[in-house]
């Protein structure tokens, strides 16, 4: 007699740990970013200044939206389309993780990694019941 696994809720609890981190990689990436920009004025002037302020918001904002649709992805993994979710989950939590590379910032790598391990998780569901 072969037993039935239930589907895991683990997609969904590292999709709401992963918010927590995106809010933490959010405010660490705005000090880097407002950080590198003052830096840059202090050396370069004020237009170089501005320049690198918003590319580094422009980063910011491209992670945290990758991030926030990871989270928004995170509720669907118990569904028919779990291996369809837990792809995008993987292709988001890689993205999100090598773009917060940018700053070194810790909270971005380890939503990341959360939002990786939790696609994985996804396509395990996909073969439960």
């Amino acid at each position: 007699m072969s037993q039935q696994k239930e589907k895991s809720n683990a997609p969904w609890i590292l999709g709401i740990i992963g918010l927590f981190l995106t809010i933490l990689h959010f405010a660490c990436a705005f000090l880097c970013s407002a950080g590198l920009a003052a830096t840059k004025v202090a050396t370069e002037g004020e237009a170089a200044g501005d320049k690198m302020m918003e590319a580094g918001m422009g980063v910011t904002y491209l992670v945290i939206g990758i991030m926030v649709l990871c989270f928004i992805l995170s509720f669907f993994c118990k569904s028919k389309s779990s291996r369809t979710t837990g792809v995008l989950m993987i292709l988001g939590g890689i993205v999100a993780g090598a773009l917060s590379c940018v700053y070194l910032s810790i909270p971005g790598l380890a939503a990341g990694f959360v939002y990786l391990f939790g696609g994985i998780s996804s396509i395990n569901n996909y073969k439960r019941v």
